[in-house]
């Protein structure tokens, strides 16, 4: 009789996975281009809005964006590994901590309305533990989520936000690395394809024509056949729980000097452990 009972389980299980299957999708680089910006804005359903700080549209687009009913995060320019320019609010390698913590609180108090953070690049400073550790404690203090954008395979973002006990999730799906309608599509049925598999998945895109195109067209009755509801971000961030092997303790209190200990064999935390060291 167990067995059987187990099998119900099992089998209700995936079938709520298929039925309730969740996916997010960002629109990063909003803030330069109003007239990309507002049709992102405007897309049915519940995309969500990353906004460069300080960029010509960004207030205007955030305001909008929020009466149109979606989420907002702020797109925080990260140093690259191609040294690639930033623009406003970039938050280098080179910086002391005074001057990137006063950077980011710039930044988060420009735009309105935000929920959560993404880096824009990133793929220099997100390996750095000690600059994701600034990064994790001004979210947490601004009451933010945060989502990695998984620019570089070596990002610890994702795992030194759960090791501060904040929300966070990590960016399945890049839609639109070709601007040609036929590969975004591609990209988004892989997104809907691991929603469906997993029961949610994030996908990032940007306000190119293409994009808005594809977006568009899916929006709606597309999403709705196959079994996806769109959501926010915040709809997918999780928090770490303290006794789950992780430590939402404050920067000083992770030296291990401190008496607080990662364990060795948790995989959130594994890559971040030989840096511990250097706070």
């Amino acid at each position: 009789m167990r067995y059987w009972l187990a099998a119900l389980v099992v089998l209700c299980g995936l079938s709520s996975a298929a039925q309730g299957a969740q996916l997010a999708i960002i629109i990063d680089d909003v803030g330069y281009n109003r007239a990309l910006g507002e049709r992102t804005a405007r897309l049915p359903g519940a995309y969500t809005l990353a906004l460069l700080p300080d960029t010509p549209h960004s207030q205007f687009l955030a305001q909008l964006g929020h009466q149109q009913h979606k989420e907002l995060m702020l797109h925080a320019p990260m140093a690259s590994l191609g040294g690639l320019k930033l623009g406003p609010g970039a938050l280098t390698l080179e910086m002391s901590r005074a001057d990137f913590v006063s950077s980011l609180r710039q930044s988060i108090a420009q735009i309105p309305h935000i929920k959560g953070i993404n880096n824009h690049m990133g793929s220099a400073l997100t390996s750095q533990f000690q600059a994701m550790g600034w990064t994790m404690t001004e979210a947490r203090r601004a009451g933010l989520y945060f989502v990695d954008s998984r620019t570089t395979a070596s990002s610890i973002a994702f795992s030194t936000a759960q090791a501060y006990g904040l929300p966070s999730a990590s960016r399945d799906i890049f839609l639109d690395h070709e601007k040609d309608r036929a590969a975004i599509w591609r990209q988004l049925k892989r997104a809907v394809a691991l929603a469906q598999k997993r029961g949610h998945a994030i996908a990032i895109g940007h306000p190119y024509p293409e994009t808005l195109d594809v977006l568009e067209a899916a929006s709606g009755q597309w999403l709705e056949q196959q079994g996806i509801e769109l959501v926010a971000a915040s709809s997918l961030v999780r928090r770490a729980i303290p006794g789950t092997l992780t430590c939402p303790a404050p920067p000083v209190l992770l030296r291990q000097r401190s008496g607080y200990f990662f364990a060795q064999n948790s995989p959130q935390t594994a890559n971040i452990l030989p840096s511990l060291r250097n706070l």
